[in-house]
């Protein structure tokens, strides 16, 4: 059965990647909630997109250049402040698996920290469009799954060695890419798929069709519903 992954908790009803978000993907009955990581100056690991915060919140700065207590100052949509991982882990921990997107360099140390502090292993899987970031936390700790994000044909062209170099437990291909063959060859390769930004239901029952073992979405109700009927 195809696992309904939602992203940045269920940005589509509530503020991406805040706590209130999670909660959601959680009450929704999310398989996943996927979510990104970044470093502050004080090497935290704070769960937020962007490089730099004014696009998201009402300030200016970029994150690895401010330190934790600088950016919980700072207000997001809705009133909502910038969350840590482990606060994330706290309201998420035995409840929702967690898809951790690595963002910036530096990421991968830590945040094995934390996955192995909270004994979250087998509830966590990682993400990244940069493959160096998931062959370094793959090295660290080999038993984590580990799939590399991707949105541009050249990559789908060389995608099956580096399947194979890194090593990806699955392939996470921007869901315009994705065909019942390239499904089919990965299949082949026990690996397994996870199509991200699926926004509609056409795209989504025709992933969902094609075999796709996992979907990223920011509206999760609408497949929740066809899920648990």
């Amino acid at each position: 059965m195809t696992k309904i992954v939602g992203h940045k908790g269920a940005a589509g009803y509530a503020p991406g990647n805040t706590l209130s978000s999670f909660r959601m993907a959680i009450a929704i009955g999310c398989d996943r909630a996927e979510l990104d990581v970044r470093l502050t100056k004080d090497r935290r690991v704070v769960v937020f997109h962007d490089e730099e915060v004014s696009k998201l919140t009402g300030g200016k700065g970029f994150v690895n250049e401010m330190t934790l207590l600088e950016l919980k100052k700072l207000d997001c949509e809705q009133g909502e402040k910038i969350s840590t991982l482990q606060e994330v882990i706290d309201v998420c921990k035995n409840k929702i698996d967690l898809q951790i997107e690595l963002k910036a360099d530096e990421t991968p140390e830590p945040v094995n920290e934390l996955i192995l502090k909270n004994d979250i292993q087998n509830q966590v899987v990682i993400t990244s469009f940069k493959d160096y970031l998931l062959k370094e936390i793959k090295k660290i700790n080999p038993d984590l799954k580990v799939g590399l994000l991707f949105r541009v044909d050249k990559v789908m062209l060389k995608i099956w060695d580096l399947a194979n170099t890194v090593p990806l437990d699955f392939l996470a291909p921007f869901s315009e890419l994705v065909t019942r063959e390239f499904i089919n060859k990965a299949h082949s390769l026990r690996k397994s798929v996870y199509a991200y930004r699926v926004n509609n239901k056409e795209l989504g029952n025709k992933l969902i069709s094609m075999g796709v073992d996992a979907i990223g979405t920011d509206f999760p109700k609408l497949f929740i519903d066809d899920k648990t009927a």
